[in-house]
């Protein structure tokens, strides 16, 4: 009798839980711009919230009164940045890619004379022509997603503001959504997801900040022009781990051929050194106290976020392969191990 009753309750777990994931893969499928938002606006939140937790146990002043503070500062910094440095970089970054050109230019200039570029040159300009085309009747799609981006950015924010500010109010409404035996494992789940996120963003901007400094000191020693923008660049896009990785020394390696071979290879050799330091020996390091994500699933799950969802399934594909391994570990593997021993303890007499 035991035996059949174990295995109808581990039937109804089963059925339970592909309903649940059926309604899940739908929503996602229907909703999937949205949850992205969703997703990234609570991301800000658990950062901001953190954050204001964080000043509230070391100055005292209301959790609601420390966001408003840090919510200003930042708006401050940011105003105050664009404002004294915003021409500064813009010019640089202008500048940058003034150099990436000319550099394209002067090598095509080298290897158009070349017998195998002259055999490929029919190919190449039809090649060109087509790209060319297809950009110029995609312009009006690139626009409208620029300013989609920025309509996006200010949803993001706004709705992260209001999610820091009272957190335990969504939490509330979303638990309802559940069966009262789910409520308590539920709210462990949406606890730790918040902790998971706030730990891994916190390693993230620790490791952009290291690449960051690591670049610009080399590139300053080097002798290379623009040396702040192009470590800027180089921190930023190592927001997106390994592929953000190649991005970022593209700009500073054509700034480097402008002056000399030499001064590009050895800019290439300080690329390849930090980002081999950063992934060997910073990372594991900083990993160890946040949140550790195998490389291979990172890589896999940018790749098909990518490809699924864009540039926005890009820079969210980490942070969403954490938050799923947390959800996956909390719900379905100790669930299952806790079920499991309870049913093995021996009933008392």
């Amino acid at each position: 009798m035991s035996s059949i009753r174990h295995h109808l309750r581990g039937i109804d777990y089963t059925l339970r839980a592909i309903a649940v994931a059926a309604l899940l893969l739908a929503t996602i499928a229907v909703l999937q711009e949205v949850l992205l938002l969703v997703f990234a606006a609570a991301l800000m939140a658990c950062v901001l919230r953190a954050a204001a937790v964080w000043l509230h146990s070391h100055i005292g002043l209301g959790t609601g009164w420390c966001l408003a503070l840090i919510v200003v500062l930042i708006v401050l910094l940011v105003g105050g940045g664009f404002w004294l440095q915003g021409p500064r970089v813009t010019s640089q970054a202008a500048t940058v890619a003034d150099t990436v050109k000319r550099e394209i230019q002067h090598l095509w200039s080298v290897w158009q004379d070349n017998p195998l570029v002259q055999r490929l040159m029919p190919r190449l300009r039809n090649q060109a022509g087509s790209m060319l085309s297809d950009l110029t009747s995609s312009m009006p799609g690139v626009v409208s997603s620029v300013l989609g981006i920025g309509g996006d950015l200010v949803v993001i924010v706004a709705t992260a503001i209001f999610l820091a500010a009272s957190p335990d109010v969504y939490i509330s409404g979303f638990l309802r959504l559940l069966p009262p035996g789910w409520r308590p494992r539920g709210r462990e789940v949406m606890e730790e997801l918040g902790s998971t996120l706030q730990l891994w963003f916190l390693g993230q901007f620790m490791d952009m900040l290291v690449v960051t400094i690591l670049t610009g000191t080399g590139l300053y020693f080097l002798g290379v022009p623009l040396a702040l923008t192009l470590a800027l660049i180089a921190g930023l896009f190592n927001f997106v781990p390994y592929i953000g990785a190649l991005a970022g020394a593209v700009p500073a390696l054509a700034v480097a051929v402008g002056q000399s071979p030499q001064t590009a290879a050895y800019v290439a050799v300080l690329y390849l050194a930090v980002q081999t330091l950063e992934g060997n020996v910073i990372s594991p390091l900083i990993q160890k106290r946040t949140v550790d994500l195998p490389p291979a699933l990172t890589i896999l799950s940018q790749t098909m976020l990518g490809a699924l969802f864009g540039i926005m399934g890009l820079i969210l594909a980490t942070p969403l392969t954490a938050a799923a391994m947390t959800a996956v570990r909390l719900v379905y593997v100790e669930t299952v191990l806790e079920n499991h021993a309870h049913e093995n303890t021996p009933d008392k007499p």
